[in-house]
């Protein structure tokens, strides 16, 4: 059995390990608030035996110090001490007493000590299920969920515009804090709402992963959304993740995938995600040279471009200035020069700047527009590429550097050309700094 004082004596052990720790890395309260983002007072309480921070915040001082899972695994301890001590004061209140060995031995023989043991079991059982609604009923649970819905919406409006760096460790934290929310006891409707964060929240870990040309770690990430996605119900993350699956088919040279990945998502789909399915759908069949598959997925795209420009958890609004850029992708998979440049100069024109990928995307069109006609402009088409890696810290993707090559190799008749050569080391450049990449 445990007590009390051996809650406190793991505590001690925690707090104790905590002070080495921060004594060998000589880092402050403040020092590690800034560095975890977590607010210090958790460390007074690690330090001073009170409440146990949650189990992200352990998993970020394990980060921190390069201990592995020793504090997380201190925590898991504590907690399990604690739920032993709460489950034997509950059985105590349910005016029961726990049998003793001595007792449990000489009852084997009397069906009557059999019965009063199941009835004490019960009885636990009951003041446990009781202690348990309590602990639901007034817990900080439904204003946790709030802020965390909040936060999302947040993250979903500023993707585009937020350094790939920060989103991973905003995403990152929070998808912590949900998956330590769905280990609790909660209600049905809290429940739902923790599954669908946990969703929404992989799948943006996911995006990130394939931003940074981590394709395999996408797909997992994929995986684990889906099942909480079946769970939910949710039609805008089946939606957003059938997009997801879609683009890393494609750019992992799996063009049929792709194609059909978009088109069964887009059946189902949301009139926010039709567009961008339909797009996905048609630069797949462009790229296998099929031509009235690609146009008639490019009707569908145009038709449903613009539907909704706020932007919700999950893929980002796709606009006029997208679907431009989208069909000067085409265009190019089908070899017509004149379209690609048509299209690509009016995505420039209608992308916002601050969507650095689409942004990029299309100028990396234009650029490509530049060397498929009769006279082959290879200064244009670096200008333009130039233009399309000109972004700021931590937005360049692993998309953008895929279609950076993809002009390099274009460029393969002026190999010798100073520029062209500058060109070329700046891609590979682009390429170790992704994040992930090897230094």
């Amino acid at each position: 059995m445990v007590h009390a004082d051996g809650v406190e004596a793991l505590k001690e052990q925690l707090a104790t390990r905590f002070r080495q720790l921060q004594d060998e890395h000589r880092l402050s309260g403040t020092d590690l608030e800034k560095r975890t983002t977590h607010d210090r007072k958790n460390i007074s309480a690690i330090r001073n035996r009170g409440r146990l921070p949650t189990r992200d915040i352990l998993r970020a001082y394990d980060r921190e110090f390069g201990t592995g899972n020793e504090l997380t695994g201190l925590g898991e301890r504590i907690r399990a001490a604690q739920k032993a001590v709460r489950l034997t004061e509950v059985t105590a209140a349910a005016g029961v007493d726990t049998p003793g060995p001595q007792q449990a031995e000489s009852g084997r023989e009397e069906v009557e000590e059999t019965d009063r043991r199941q009835i004490v079991a019960i009885a636990a059982l009951s003041a446990l299920a009781f202690e348990t609604t309590r602990r639901i009923d007034t817990s900080a649970t439904a204003p946790t969920l709030g802020e965390l819905e909040d936060d999302l919406a947040d993250i979903a409006a500023g993707y585009d515009t937020t350094p790939h760096q920060i989103l991973i460790g905003e995403v990152a934290r929070r998808w912590h804090q949900v998956e330590d929310m769905l280990d609790r006891r909660l209600s049905v409707t809290d429940s739902l709402r923790t599954t669908r964060l946990g969703g929404q929240l992989t799948y943006y870990l996911g995006r990130l992963a394939f931003a940074g040309g981590h394709y395999r770690d996408a797909r997992r990430f994929c995986d684990l959304s889906d099942r909480y996605a079946d769970q939910v119900g949710d039609e805008m993350l089946t939606g957003s993740l059938a997009a997801l699956r879609s683009s890393i088919a494609y750019y992992t040279h799996r063009w049929d995938k792709a194609a059909l990945t978009a088109a069964r998502g887009r059946r189902s789909a949301e009139p926010y995600l039709a567009a961008r399915l339909a797009a996905y759908e048609a630069r797949s069949h462009a790229r296998l040279g099929r031509v009235r598959e690609t146009e008639n997925a490019l009707a569908v795209m145009r038709a449903h471009a613009g539907v909704a420009t706020r932007p919700r958890p999950g893929s980002s609004p796709f606009t006029a200035g997208s679907a431009a850029m989208f069909a000067a992708v085409c265009a190019i998979e089908l070899g017509n020069g004149a379209e690609a440049r048509r299209h690509a100069r009016e995505a420039v024109d209608l992308i916002d700047p601050r969507s650095h990928e689409e942004c990029g995307h299309a100028y990396l069109c234009l650029a490509s527009g530049f060397l498929l006609q009769d006279r082959p402009d290879p200064a244009a088409a670096i200008a333009a590429s130039r233009a399309a890696a000109a972004v700021p810290d931590g937005h360049l993707s692993a998309t953008i550097v895929s279609a950076m090559s993809e002009v390099v190799r274009e460029l393969g008749p002026w190999a010798s050309d100073p520029d062209v050569r500058a060109f070329s080391a700046l891609v590979q450049q682009s390429r170790l700094a992704l994040p992930g990449s090897p230094a």
